[in-house]
C-alpha cells in the first residue's frame, strides 16, 4: 500500500528547507584567499601559449645587389 501523496509532499518540503539552510550556511562561511602567485603564473602561461599557437610572422629578406 502506497503512502498518501501529501506525505511525499511534506517530506519534500522538509528536505528542501534543510537544503536551503545548508546553502545559506555555506554562503556565509569564510572563503580562503585566492592563490595570487598561482593565478599570475597561470595567466602568464596562457598568454605564452596563445603567442606560441599563432603562426609565425613572415620574414622579409633584404637582397643586396
Amino acid at each position: 500500500m502506497l503512502p498518501d501523496t501529501y506525505t511525499y509532499l511534506a517530506l519534500h518540503e522538509y528536505r528542501a528547507a534543510e537544503l536551503r539552510e545548508e546553502a545559506a550556511a555555506h554562503a556565509l562561511a569564510p572563503r580562503p584567499e585566492p592563490h595570487r602567485i598561482r593565478t599570475q603564473v597561470g595567466l602568464k602561461l596562457v598568454a605564452l601559449g596563445t603567442r606560441l599557437a599563432q603562426p609565425a610572422p613572415p620574414r622579409h629578406r633584404t637582397r643586396i645587389a
